[in-house]
């Protein structure tokens, strides 16, 4: 079975219509309503749509952005080549509990790569998915194996002991800013910049931002050391300066003098 995904950059560079067809083809796969970008579609090898991947894979597109769904697509090809060597030879819509079973068995200990906890629960997850579909799409009475009330079934396994946690993009973190924190500068230091607004907008190196000597109040912490490449902070004090120009006579005044 061969798969595809959508892309209009490759129509857009590639596509050549046949002698006697007028068609916009750039104009037709970004018309409204048409399939979204990075949809996967799959041939059998009378190159015909091989379902029910193909419609399983059309819904997930109305929810799930390009990059979830190109990972999905290649746990779904997983799930199939096993399904296709087992000793019966099965499919999605004819796979028995033993069947699911046996695959996660496969995943987690007989490779040579065992998936961990959060690989698996993702696949799990996309298996989850298709029989969901499949019921509400009337190809199956009810799911293949058994599932209680809590939503635990018998494809759970492991537990994720990593945390699940990424970075937020400065995007995400200016609506954190200003629709979470409200704007309020009390809240993240703005004064004198702390730590974690520094090193989350500027890019600046983590050991130089843990230097930072104000908490995310405004409240002065003790130093915690000196990072080699600081420079002495500069400070200011009142100084008096006078010159004398011919003809004018002295001239006195203040100013402010730098010093190291």
């Amino acid at each position: 079975m061969d798969h595809f995904f959508v892309s209009h950059g490759k129509v857009r560079r590639f596509y050549e219509a046949p002698p006697g067809v007028d068609l916009d083809a750039v104009a037709y796969v970004q018309r409204p309503g048409a399939v979204k970008e990075g949809t996967p579609f799959f041939l059998d090898l009378g190159m015909r749509p091989a379902e029910p991947l193909c419609s399983f894979f059309l819904e997930l597109s109305k929810s799930l952005k390009a990059k979830s769904l190109e990972d999905y697509t290649y746990d779904a090809l997983d799930l199939v080549d096993f399904l296709g060597q087992l000793p019966v030879r099965t499919d999605l819509v004819s796979a028995t509990e033993d069947d699911l079973v046996a695959y996660r068995e496969d995943c987690t200990e007989h490779r040579e790569a065992p998936d961990k906890p959060a690989t698996w629960r993702k696949r799990r997850s996309l298996i989850n998915n298709f029989y969901d579909w499949a019921v509400d799409a009337r190809l199956l009475d009810q799911r293949p194996y058994f599932r209680r009330g809590n939503g635990r079934d018998v494809l759970a396994w492991g537990a994720t002991t990593e945390l699940d946690v990424r970075h937020l993009t400065f995007r995400q973190w200016r609506f954190l800013k200003q629709v979470g924190l409200r704007g309020d500068d009390r809240l993240h230091g703005s004064v004198h910049g702390n730590g974690s607004r520094l090193s989350t907008t500027s890019g600046v190196a983590s050991r130089v931002a843990s230097m930072i000597n104000v908490d995310e109040f405004g409240r002065r912490l003790e130093p915690r050391g000196r990072c080699p490449c600081q420079r002495p902070a500069a400070s200011y004090e009142p100084a008096t300066w006078f010159w004398s120009e011919p003809g004018l006579g002295g001239v006195s005044g203040r100013g402010r003098r730098r010093r190291a």
